[in-house]
């Protein structure tokens, strides 16, 4: 966990089928003894991105994304709903999490493989070769 900050990854996904189980809580809970904030967004919660994204509840993951200068790990699952071209808010994010000086900020974006592909290998998706790959996913 520690060499995703020297690494400056900033940017990882990985596809949800095939990830182990208890991926997400063991990578908190190393994060957490490692005094790093971790902030969780289940997508799959809301209907829309941009909901997800302004829900009263999700306060602390929007400070920790906006703010930057505490070291957080972001999880962003299931968040199929950022893949479409059309969802400005994932240009948004991509701007935010890749453009800072500093890389306090890791975020993991957790979602289908097809969903994977569009905001990750298209080349006008928004985070076009901007991310490290977690897991391994066929074009």
């Amino acid at each position: 966990m520690q060499h995703a900050w020297g690494m400056d990854f900033r940017v990882s996904i990985a596809d949800s089928a095939l990830l182990h189980s208890d991926f997400i809580k063991q990578a908190s809970i190393l994060a957490d003894n490692k005094d790093i904030g971790v902030h969780y967004l289940d997508f799959s919660e809301y209907d829309t991105a941009a909901a997800a994204l302004s829900a009263k509840e999700n306060s602390g993951f929007l400070e920790a994304l906006e703010d930057g200068s505490k070291k957080s790990l972001l999880w962003f699952v299931h968040c199929d709903s950022l893949a479409p071209l059309n969802v400005a808010v994932t240009y948004s994010l991509r701007t935010t999490l890749t453009t800072r000086p500093g890389n306090n900020t890791q975020s993991v974006f957790i979602a289908t493989k097809a969903s994977l592909l569009m905001m990750f290998a298209n080349r006008e998706a928004p985070f076009y070769q901007s991310h490290y790959n977690l897991t391994g996913y066929c074009r």
